[in-house]
């Protein structure tokens, strides 16, 4: 049996990491905390947003959208969450962002986080899903009015 107090601090780490990388819109630091084969997951698929995504392209494609529409992000309440197995752990936190259109998007975030050799390998979120189904639609309205100036 593993003891909590000597979990891996390392995951807690790149945990950090990568979402700092993330919310500071450095697309290619926060892919070098994922295993290439990395995936994530969403519990409550919604329209506009595959279910699951998985290798370095496709994880690239997903994170570099949400990136562009937002003027910054945030999060606050991180709770990171390590359990008797070394290569998993939860994650809890609030995700604010203020928009390019200047709306706003809030969300609270429960993660269950895949670990492999320091990396991430896998994220199944539980999110608000009402609350992304309004960001995916400010998303179409931005991509739309982008390809019409085009």
């Amino acid at each position: 049996m593993t003891d909590l107090a000597i979990a891996p601090p390392t995951n807690e780490a790149v945990w950090h990491a990568s979402a700092a990388a993330l919310y500071s819109g450095d697309l290619d630091t926060f892919l070098s905390h994922w295993q290439t084969d990395g995936s994530y997951e969403v519990a409550y698929p919604i329209a506009g947003m595959p279910a699951i995504v998985s290798g370095r392209d496709a994880l690239a494609e997903l994170f570099a959208g949400f990136s562009a529409l937002a003027a910054w992000i945030r999060v606050e309440d991180v709770r990171f969450h390590a359990t008797a197995d070394p290569d998993l752990a939860f994650v809890e936190e609030r995700m604010l962002a203020e928009l390019h259109d200047g709306s706003a998007y809030e969300n609270d975030l429960c993660l269950r986080v895949g670990f492999r050799d320091g990396r991430i390998a896998s994220i199944y979120e539980y999110y608000g899903e009402r609350a992304h189904e309004r960001l995916l639609e400010r998303l179409a309205a931005a991509t739309a009015g982008t390809e019409r100036s085009s």
